[in-house]
């Protein structure tokens, strides 16, 4: 089987058109969290991943949609922009994110926003020891997770910063981030995504440019914070 890996899309929908464009055949699409918040285009968002059939799981943002007490964890900014989704979000789309579990399973292996240990929406999962310490526990299985919006492999080794474009091959236990679709972190501004093909098992990691500069107009028309359109042209 083939997966596409897309996480945090933060209601970007020129990043995940840009990607889904980009996409090699593959047999499901997964989707790992944060399908909203920070970005002007949440009902659009969600519009392509149902089209697209993709499945998904919930993300903290996600969360904050149906839970408003939790934006007491969020940050001015990204708490600012909560709020406004919270405004925009069609009845679908709030039933769409409602829908979401927080936990999804491909045969042996796992997907989820933050981390495969419980509440699975908050933890950062960053440092070789704590990646260490899941892996112990999850035996061995993949596991695919966002939320740091960095690409990355953690393995028994330690840490792996992937390079775009070259297959990976990949030990029995693994935990795989593809990097964020619609906000990356890591320097590079175009939007991240990974493929996975579980017979051998490899995974591969993508980037693709997209229109930020149309992204960016829609954020500051809609009144959210300049901060969240400033940082896309930086990856950061």
């Amino acid at each position: 089987m083939k997966l596409a890996l897309l996480s945090d899309i933060h209601s970007n929908l020129e990043a995940l058109v840009a990607v889904l464009d980009a996409l090699p055949e593959v047999d499901r699409i997964i989707v790992l969290g944060d399908i909203v918040g920070y970005g002007p285009d949440p009902n659009g968002v969600i519009t392509r991943l149902r089209s697209a059939r993709a499945r998904a799981v919930m993300g903290n943002h996600d969360a904050a949609m149906l839970a408003p007490s939790l934006l007491d964890w969020f940050n001015p900014h990204a708490a600012a922009a909560a709020r406004w989704t919270r405004t925009v979000l069609t009845p679908e789309s709030r039933s769409y994110l409602a829908s979401l579990p927080k936990f999804g399973r491909l045969g042996p292996h796992r997907y989820v926003h933050g981390s495969p240990r419980k509440p699975y929406l908050w933890e950062y999962i960053l440092d070789d020891l704590q990646a260490l310490e899941i892996l112990v526990r999850l035996g061995p299985r993949l596991c695919f997770f966002g939320h740091t919006h960095l690409p990355r492999i953690f393995t028994a080794e330690g840490e792996d910063i992937p390079k775009p474009g070259e297959w990976i091959t990949l030990p029995a236990a693994a935990l795989i981030n593809p990097g964020s679709v619609g906000q990356p972190r890591d320097g590079n501004p175009e939007a991240a995504f990974a493929t996975v093909d579980l017979s051998r098992p490899a995974v591969c990691f993508g980037r693709v440019p997209y229109d930020i500069v149309t992204t960016q107009a829609k954020i500051l028309a809609a009144g959210l914070p300049e901060v969240e359109a400033a940082r896309l042209a930086l990856g950061r």
